[in-house]
């Protein structure tokens, strides 16, 4: 009986699959402040989870990387659920140091490469039975710079400048 036990037990822990570490990416960034020592950043990432179980996320830090060097620190305290076999995306704000970036960007635009490598790592915060733990993430990728749309700058309209006549400008 006790054999028996023993097989039935291992065959159980064996049929377990391990769980799939979350994925994360990059899905869209946006600047909301600049300071002359400082960048924020708000960045939404996307996180799947292709796990058959929910996971519940208490909160967030990360680290961006512009060519394998550190530029910025970023948290999010939001908690939310990724339901199971799913994905769920995050705000996480950036605070990037200028002067980390902008040598990182020095270097960019000398290079002949014109190809940029940007990476996110950090971890996602779970309550567990144990406390806190620490689900680590990483993605990393590349993007050509050359082509990349950038937006041509117009030239401010006038009327959009001046007000309207009769309107509430100033009088004579």
């Amino acid at each position: 009986a006790v054999a028996a036990a023993l097989v039935v037990g291992a065959l159980g822990c064996t049929s377990m699959g391990s769980i799939e570490p979350l994925d994360v990416t990059l899905a869209n960034l946006h600047i909301t402040e600049v300071t002359v020592f400082e960048t924020t950043l708000v960045a939404k990432l996307r996180i799947t989870n292709p796990n058959p179980e929910p996971f519940t996320i208490e909160g967030a830090s990360f680290k961006l990387y512009l060519e394998d060097k550190k530029v910025g620190t970023g948290t999010s305290k939001e908690s939310f659920t990724i339901d199971r076999l799913d994905s769920y995306v995050v705000d996480v704000v950036f605070h990037m140091n200028n002067a980390s970036a902008l040598l990182r960007l020095k270097d960019i635009l000398e290079d002949k490469d014109k190809e940029v490598s940007y990476g996110v790592r950090g971890g996602l915060y779970t309550q567990g039975t144990f406390g806190t733990k620490k689900l680590k993430v990483e993605k990393t990728g590349r993007i050509d710079l050359e082509n990349v749309p950038i937006p041509e700058a117009d030239e401010p309209d006038i009327n959009d400048v001046l007000p309207p006549p009769g309107g509430s400008g100033s009088s004579s």
